[in-house]
């Protein structure tokens, strides 16, 4: 219960920051607040796990770049329409959100490219962290390079893809949940000026 409080603290705070400020850094430090005064109002981390791990991005319309704030989170993915892929590792890496009293410093964002026909893929510990009968961690980064996922549907196609694989990987018995985003930057051609995508919780 107390990472479900968590969570809802978070996404409250979210949804004010992201029409308040203006940078990706602002947004994250709202949070970090907001966590923070949540764990005094319950008399500290004992009554209330007030740490969680967050990625914060930002796709502007018209530009082929993202930013992102990564707050201990797993490194979201790029992968580009001819199957190469990018692990998005953050430049300086931080504590998730938090845990601010163990040291402060500036969050910063870091600019990848999003070329057009690219996907992003975030996801939760619950897709990296699934295990086979031998122990063997799921590396989403491994399994995905080199493959391809066209056109319009391929934010719910690869979704669907990594559900299959996960499931004949541990053999239907995950330990955790696994929530999944994928968007894609139209390709050349689309005829859309939007960005399409698919998200994920089985």
């Amino acid at each position: 219960m107390g990472a479900v409080a968590a969570v809802a603290v978070v996404i409250g705070a979210f949804r004010e920051a992201a029409e308040q400020e203006t940078t990706l850094e602002a947004v994250a430090q709202r949070l970090e607040r907001a966590l923070a005064r949540e764990g005094t109002r319950r008399d500290g981390l004992d009554a209330f796990e007030g740490f969680t791990t967050a990625v914060l991005a930002e796709i502007r319309v018209g530009e082929g770049c993202v930013r992102l704030v990564n707050r201990g989170h797993p490194e979201p993915l790029l992968l580009r329409g001819d199957g190469r892929l990018c692990v998005l590792t953050p430049s300086e890496p931080a504590l998730p959100l938090g845990m601010g009293e163990l040291g402060a410093w500036p969050d910063r964002a870091d600019e990848s490219e999003f070329p057009p026909g690219a996907m992003l893929l975030f996801y939760t510990d619950g897709l990296s962290e699934a295990r086979d009968a031998a122990g063997a961690f799921y590396d989403p980064a491994t399994r995905l390079g080199g493959r391809i996922f066209p056109g319009r549907e391929g934010p719910h196609t690869l979704l669907a893809t990594l559900t299959q694989e996960v499931r004949r990987h541990t053999g239907g018995a995950t330990t955790d949940d696994m929530a999944l985003l994928a968007v894609r930057r139209p390709a050349t051609g689309d005829g859309k000026p939007a960005g399409e995508g698919a998200c994920h919780q089985p």
